[in-house]
């Protein structure tokens, strides 16, 4: 954890920490171990918890309600002065209907069969914990693992919720979680409708590795949420400066009208990554930041109480720095995703001064011994996944102000920047480059993604591997993965058009026994393009494909998927290409097939 031993907290600041809450279901724990976990979390400054109103139990049966156990859970916690957040949901397994046939294990994943017991429940928890509970989220994340309905049967719960709780409670806000793990698309589109009223507080999730939440978060920060139809929550198109990128105040500063909440950190997330989850939703302005509970430690939140975020800085690719300033002067916090030393700036550095403007030396003093010099040069320091906090002394000359843009992250990947490209490809006959700007192989651990490389017809390619096999549908490989480097195209709200091409071998099996189509991150979520049949024959083929409303925001890892699922036999593929078209087509997709030369 921390390095430091533990700072004594200060006096009132103007931008302190976010509120550090802590993810605990204490409805399910005994009062003893109830006490002795709100006793710690209290010791490490904790000052909210989060937990279900599990549905199912809080009434067992249609308008039987037992309060008991989250009477005794919201109440425990107050008397330790922390505020309670209950989620409502998941739905009651009585509440789905039979004739839907959902499987046991997922009918707490459904949408209630009647609206009027979805608002029943609501008005019946929100009457119950009246005056003691003001904050409710809608549901967990309401995407396609845990959430069995269309993104409309969401929206119809969230506002029927919001309407029953600002009735009841005007004080009361209600939280609308977002889909993913950071799923800026899912966010700008429903922050851009009508429904956006029904929330007063947007939620996020964070994925594992921390790494992986920089941009999305920096382009939520200062480009979403500072455009002007965030704020009114309104349908129209983003601000002129939101998209442009234009210099905007840290969102603390600029007073956000709709603040962004850390809801949770995906399962298996080490402490290590929650600290720096933490860290950065204090840099990007976040109002709170709820964590596992296991996770949070005094060891590492104390130290950081009486600080005031000041800016950041990225040493090394991979290698990030927070600034704060406190009583006992500057501190900085710093991690890698990898070990490794970094070096401070040197005392000009950051500056702009030139050697050329400096004074000319005097030569009527003799100048400093070697020894001295190397005595008074800052040492390297050594960093890792742990965040260490040290005096920011000579760092301060690299520091940014305010929160990481766009920019400030793709620069610290400390890649080649590929924006000036026409396009990027993968080519497997390419030894030296198979990959420019588009990766496959880094994304074959993903399910249904382990294609093969093989030689066919004298020519480098990928696999897929498929089977009809029922027993053997575990070990189905249907889909090749890519990922669009961020640099060349990342979420432009829709403004390219990305042109897929698409090299593959034609049918040995006949007409319509090869197939594919394009799954794609679109500026309404995953979509997929129409079907596309491989014309038999032993040839290579191409096949192009134009898509006018993409996002490419690695919502989970990668951009677009060719699925091959449908065909009786394998697709081999040897290239794939993504060029960016000089403007829209009023259709999402046309297609087009011919032999390649």
């Amino acid at each position: 954890m921390l390095g430091l031993a533990a700072l004594a907290p200060g006096r009132a600041l103007a931008a302190p920490r976010p509120v550090l809450g802590a993810n605990i279901d204490l409805s399910l724990l005994d009062p003893a171990a109830r006490s002795t976990a709100l006793d710690r979390l209290s010791a490490a400054g904790v000052s909210s918890v989060r937990m279900q109103l599990d549905w199912s139990r809080a009434e067992p049966r249609p308008g039987k309600f037992k309060w008991e156990a989250f009477d005794d859970a919201v109440d425990a916690a107050r008397a330790h002065g922390m505020d309670v957040v209950l989620v409502l949901g998941p739905c009651a397994e009585w509440a789905v209907n039979p004739a839907w046939q959902v499987p046991p294990d997922q009918r707490r994943n459904s949408v209630p069969k009647s609206p009027e017991l979805w608002r029943n429940y609501v008005k019946a928890a929100v009457s119950h914990f009246r005056n003691r509970v003001e904050c409710w989220q809608i549901r967990e994340q309401p995407n396609a693992r845990n959430f069995r309905g269309a993104r409309s049967e969401y929206l119809a719960l969230l506002i029927a919720a919001s309407r029953q709780i600002r009735s009841l409670d005007p004080k009361a806000r209600v939280i609308a979680p977002e889909a993913g793990y950071l799923d800026i698309a899912g966010i700008d589109h429903f922050l851009r409708s009508a429904s956006a009223r029904s929330a007063q507080i947007v939620g996020v999730y964070l994925a594992c590795d921390p790494a992986r939440a920089a941009l999305p978060w920096a382009v939520l920060t200062n480009e979403i949420m500072a455009s002007g139809g965030e704020a009114a929550g309104d349908a129209s198109g983003p601000a002129a400066d939101g998209r442009a990128g234009a210099a905007l105040p840290h969102p603390r500063e600029a007073g956000r009208a709709r603040p962004v909440w850390v809801l949770g950190i995906q399962e298996g997330a080490s402490p290590d990554a929650c600290e720096t989850d933490f860290l950065l939703a204090w840099a990007f302005g976040d109002e709170r930041c709820y964590l596992p509970s296991d996770s949070i430690s005094a060891e590492w939140t104390w130290a950081l109480l009486g600080l005031t975020y000041e800016g950041f800085a990225s040493p090394a690719p991979g290698a990030w720095m927070v600034f704060f300033s406190g009583p006992s002067g500057h501190i900085a916090v710093a991690w890698s995703s990898a070990e490794t030393t970094i070096c401070p700036p040197t005392k000009n550095q950051g500056t702009g001064e030139q050697e050329s403007e400096k004074p000319a030396a005097d030569t009527s003093v003799s100048p400093a011994p070697p020894a001295v010099e190397q005595e008074l040069a800052p040492a390297p320091l050594k960093i890792g996944p742990r965040p260490m906090l040290f005096p920011a002394g000579d760092w301060l000359a690299a520091m940014r102000p305010g929160a990481p843009k766009r920019a400030d992250v793709l620069a610290s990947r400390g890649c080649a920047d590929l924006s000036a490209l026409p396009m990027v490809y993968m080519d497997l006959s390419m030894p030296q480059h198979p990959e420019l700007g588009l990766s496959n192989r880094a994304l074959r651990a993903l399910g249904g993604g382990a294609c093969v490389e093989e030689q066919r017809q004298g020519r480098s390619c990928v696999r897929t591997s498929m089977t009809s096999r029922q027993e053997e549908l575990e070990q189905d490989n249907p889909w090749l993965y890519f990922d669009v480097d961020d640099s060349w195209l990342y979420y432009d709200g829709g403004k390219t058009r990305a042109v897929v091409t698409v090299e593959c071998e034609g049918s040995y099996m006949g007409p319509k026994k090869l197939g594919f189509n394009i799954l794609y991150d679109s500026t309404t979520g995953y979509r997929f393009t129409p079907w596309r049949w491989i014309e038999p024959g032993s040839q290579w083929r191409s096949y192009r494909v134009e898509l006018s409303d993409v996002n490419f925001s690695n919502r989970d890892g990668w951009d677009f998927r060719i699925n091959a699922k449908g065909s009786v036999q394998d697709l081999w593929v040897s290239a794939v290409t993504v060029e960016k078209a000089p403007t829209p087509e009023p259709a999402a997709a046309a297609w087009a097939g011919a032999p390649a030369p």
